[in-house]
């Protein structure tokens, strides 16, 4: 999305793709694959990212449906930085 303000265009990001770049910081593998990519590929680095964190991408997708991809990633990203391993038994 984006607005003119004062004759300047100002483009919009939505809140879901603003949470996934500051999550994609806490995952140095990924963000070097992206590196691979330039910032204005966001259609080829959102599929890095949806490969990265085994989501399925199949089809064409509106600008609208980004938004909801990059919640889905932003979720998978959390929960691969938190996995918990919980072990069974006594410590001894």
């Amino acid at each position: 999305m984006s607005k003119t303000i004062d004759n300047r265009v100002q483009v919009m990001f939505p809140q879901e793709m603003i949470d996934l770049q500051r999550e994609i910081k806490m995952h140095p593998e990924l963000v070097e694959l992206l590196q691979n990519h330039p910032v204005d590929e966001l259609e080829i680095r959102i599929a890095q990212i949806c490969a990265y964190v085994a989501v399925a991408l199949d089809g064409h997708y509106l600008e609208s449906d980004l938004a909801n991809i990059c919640k889905i990633c932003h979720k998978r990203l959390v929960e691969k930085r938190t996995n918990l391993i919980i072990v069974e038994g006594k410590i001894q």
